[in-house]
């Protein structure tokens, strides 16, 4: 019962059957390079179930959050703070002009005119007299 193929057409057998192997694996080279392209295969998901994407990225964010949080410092209250506060503030105002009058008292001294000024007085001079014009 083996059937005998002429010549003819056993290269059509064979050439028709080359070319549904190359059809078959280029739609399995097709499938397997769609699943390997995870970008696109992202993109089309966002396309097809945006809330879900929306959703699911909102859980993620309030869980990470959750999860990553800092434990708050305890504090202990006080009841005298609004004194200290005030110094602090008084302190904060004086540094400026305590780091400008050092500073000039500082160049005074290394240029060598650091003196009693209270000795040292203007030469007078004598007041003008308005001219009769």
């Amino acid at each position: 019962m083996d059937r005998k193929f002429s010549k003819n057409e056993e290269l059509q057998r064979l050439i028709r059957q080359a070319g549904d192997a190359r059809s078959f694996l280029e739609n399995e080279a097709i499938a397997l390079r769609q699943r390997l392209d995870v970008p696109a295969r992202i993109r089309s998901s966002l396309k097809v179930h945006p809330t879900g994407w929306l959703l699911g990225s909102a859980a993620s964010g309030l869980a990470a959050s959750w999860f990553f949080r800092r434990k708050p410092a305890r504090t202990e209250k006080k009841s005298s703070r609004l004194p200290f506060s005030m110094l602090g503030l008084i302190l904060t105002v004086a540094r400026p002009l305590a780091k400008v009058w050092l500073s000039g008292q500082v160049k005074d001294y290394l240029a060598g005119t650091q003196r009693n000024k209270a000795f040292i007085r203007p030469a007078s001079e004598p007041p003008h007299s308005p001219t009769p014009f």
